[in-house]
């Protein structure tokens, strides 16, 4: 028991006299002067050191402003003598043993023995390579650090980190950061911090962010607290250093090299795709254009249709009123005059069924090549294959640049399956209706020619006749002329209400063929688009494999370490640097001081010696 209170007496005493433990405090026995090499300059400042390391330990408010700076300073040295060393200190401390330390202006000058030697410097500035910033939130408000403590709610804690331009880049060029906040899982929960690893520390949580060299970073923490107090945060810088092992890509890029041929030949397929959908807009347009012809015949033919009834109507009246009176017996009181502007009436109406058969046949030679025309571009498009649902699984793997263009393809193609089909439904009546001309117009010419014919011959009866004695023949002639043009009457009212009916459904078919050209249009646009996306794809993937080789070059410049070169942060004069280090702590949030409690008053007459007796004892 004696010697252990000898040894505690002992590390006590050691403490006391800001000796480290296990330093001899006296230099080595026989060690001589080397002042001429200390005075050889700056490169000679280290002979007989292999290295110098530095240590940077810095005092941060809860904000991240700088409070201090301090530096520890680590020499090998391979034999024992003088040295110098530099550094824009306000004090210096020699933490290896009781030897003196000097200081002149930047200049440090020591005597070191073989092996380790440490001192302590105090700097004088109070930058760092680094600019933080530390801000906290409480329910949304902005809050100063100090009156957070003992504080519940929902807190943020936003940390950012910037380069400060005042140091030297090096350090912010190679070094990597970790900042680790450090919150008690007693009144801390709820911790949502997605840039940064989580790890449980006891009862801590341990939050930490790593910033790698040459970048800036902002972060945002968000936890539920309850009587609020932390730690202090920790941020350390150290060179940055990461072990990969990049595999061997020679050969591997060899089948991606047939790629830009297949997205060549692919490109051709577009451009080929895109002159027919050129082709296809054009022979719509031509569609479109006859079947505007076709549908203005119709109308006008339709239109006229009125008026050519009621003349029609108006001689079948006259002829049945004359055909009466002539066999009424009265012929006594017919009105030879009136009877003679019968011929000029049946002239006419002939005159206007011809014109109704000239109508007829332009109406055939505008429809027959726009019938084929139509015919030839529909049965161009092909039968529909592709569902709804397959439709949609393609959208949805199309790059998103040229889902736009997809969207219309897939419309257009939606709508020219509803202008086949409908087309399928209607084309009988199309094939009928050449040949309905034909047999109409055929039947009007006759119609009309033998109108002509009455009318000639009427007019020669009337010139040629002898009063009333040949009457009865011409009685007999307008009888049946009445009876037969009834007829006809009967089947011209019929055809022009079937003129009528077609140009009504005609509209609507027509309509369909504006929306199909519209859609042609829009997919031949949809087609340029692709084209250009896939001229753009093949542009872009003519030399795929060096694209490929040179990111992979770009990652390993970004994620290895550069050749780095250490450097002293407290003095550029400063040669031989082995490793430097940042250790950076912030104040931490404590919780409001309790009273203080009272504390037995001890006797005034107590010692020193009694209070270390008293340790012993207990």
């Amino acid at each position: 028991m004696r010697f252990r209170n000898v040894v505690v007496f002992c590390l006590i005493s050691a403490a006391l006299l800001g000796i480290p433990a296990g330093v001899s405090g006296a230099p080595a026995a026989g060690q001589e002067s080397q002042d001429a090499a200390a005075t050889m300059g700056v490169n000679a400042a280290y002979t007989g050191v292999q290295t110098k390391d530095e240590i940077i330990y810095a005092t941060l408010g809860e904000a991240g402003d700088i409070q201090s700076i301090y530096v520890v300073n680590q020499f090998k040295v391979a034999s024992a003598g003088n040295y110098n060393d530099w550094g824009e200190y306000k004090s210096i401390e020699n933490l290896t043993n009781t030897n003196p330390i000097a200081k002149e202006g930047d200049k440090v000058s020591f005597t070191a023995d073989k092996g380790n030697f440490y001192y302590q410097g105090n700097m004088v500035s109070t930058d760092l390579p680094w600019v933080f910033e530390i801000s906290y939130y409480l329910d949304g408000q902005k809050v100063e650090p100090q009156n957070l403590a003992g504080k519940s709610g929902n807190l943020e804690i936003q940390i950012s980190s910037r380069q400060n331009e005042k140091i030297d880049p090096t350090f912010y060029e190679n070094y990597m950061l970790q900042i680790t906040v450090t919150l008690n899982s007693d009144n801390c929960s709820n911790i949502d911090a997605p840039d940064a690893t989580v790890a449980d520390a006891g009862q801590n949580k341990a939050v930490v962010y790593t910033i790698l060299p040459n970048k800036d970073a902002d972060y945002s923490l968000k936890t539920t607290v309850s009587e609020f107090s932390m730690t202090g945060i920790d941020i350390s810088a150290v060179p940055y250093a990461m072990d990969v092992d990049f595999p061997d890509m020679d050969g591997q890029f060899d089948d991606l090299e047939q790629l830009p041929d297949a997205v060549s030949d692919l490109n051709d397929g577009v451009s080929e795709l895109a002159n027919g959908a050129h082709a296809l807009k054009d022979g719509a347009g031509e569609l479109k254009s006859g079947s505007a012809s076709i549908q203005n015949g119709l109308n006008q033919l339709s239109g006229n249709s009125s008026d050519l009834l009621n003349a029609s109507a108006q001689i079948d009246a006259a002829l049945s009123q004359v055909s009466a009176a002539l066999n009424s017996g009265s012929l006594s009181e017919i009105d030879l005059t009136q009877l003679a502007q019968l011929p000029q009436a049946l002239s006419q109406l002939s005159e206007g069924l011809e014109g109704i058969s000239g109508g007829l046949t332009d109406l055939k030679n505008g429809f027959v090549p726009a019938y084929a025309a139509l015919d030839t571009a529909i049965q161009g498009i092909p039968a529909g294959t592709v569902t709804q649902e397959q439709i949609q699984t393609m959208y949805g793997q199309v790059d998103p640049g040229l889902q736009g263009a997809f969207g219309e393809m897939a419309d257009t193609y939606s709508a020219a399956q509803t202008v086949k089909g409908t087309y399928t439904q209607v084309k009988a009546v199309f094939d009928a209706v050449e040949g309905t001309i034909d047999t109409l117009n055929g039947s009007i010419g006759e119609i009309a020619g033998s109108l002509s014919d009455m009318s000639v011959q009427i007019g020669s009866t009337l010139q040629g006749m002898d009063g009333l004695s040949e009457l009865g023949e011409l009685a007999s002639g307008i009888s049946e002329l009445a009876d037969n043009y009834g007829t006809f009457h009967a089947g011209l009212a019929g055809y022009m209400n079937g003129i009528k009916t077609l140009a009504s459904n005609y509209s609507t078919f027509h309509a369909g063929l504006v929306a199909y050209e519209k859609g042609t249009g829009e997919f031949s646009g949809g087609i340029d688009e692709l084209y250009q996306g896939t001229t753009e794809f093949k542009d872009e993937t003519s030399d795929l494999p060096d694209q490929i080789q040179t990111e992979i070059d770009n990652m390993k410049e970004e994620y290895l370490p550069a050749d780095f070169i250490p450097v002293s942060f407290t003095s550029s004069k400063n040669t031989d640097t082995g490793y430097v280090q940042f250790v950076c702590k912030t104040a931490g949030i404590d919780e409001p001081d309790k009273e203080d409690v009272e504390e037995p008053m001890q006797e005034e007459n107590e010692t020193f010696w009694d209070r270390m007796a008293a340790l012993f004892e207990k």
